[in-house]
């Protein structure tokens, strides 16, 4: 039986937070491509579209380092975002499935820190 490791929970977090910034980041760049006086919709879009992904991105490079020299601080990354996904979370009360999906990739990134990861390349017959 398969146990679940930190790199499978922050796999499971980097797909709902990218899931969760690619649906609300649209939302959010339509909703205001008019507010700004002065800018065209696309450098709106496109200021938008690169300050949404930042956090994803970093959170990527975490996924792929960890189980790598160096892994345990990008896993303390994690951690971090993981308290900050909770404590955002109660922002968005009033649209219960952004507030669980916050929830969930929160947990998702406390338990990568806790949990341990298993060596691949060990053989156990």
């Amino acid at each position: 039986m398969k146990s679940i490791t930190s790199k499978k929970t922050a796999l499971i977090g980097n797909v709902l937070t990218t899931i969760l910034v690619a649906i609300m980041g649209t939302i959010n760049i339509i909703n205001n491509l008019y507010s700004f006086t002065g800018y065209s919709p696309f450098v709106i879009a496109l200021v938008g579209i690169f300050a949404m992904s930042v956090y994803p991105v970093l959170e990527w490079v975490a996924y792929s380092r960890i189980g790598k020299r160096g892994g345990k601080w990008w896993k303390l990354f994690l951690f971090v975002m993981g308290i900050l996904s909770i404590y955002h979370s109660y922002s968005s009360l009033g649209n219960l499935l952004v507030f669980l999906l916050r929830i969930i990739i929160g947990i998702c990134y406390i338990f990568t820190f806790f949990l341990k990861d298993i060596n691949l390349s060990s053989n156990s017959n």
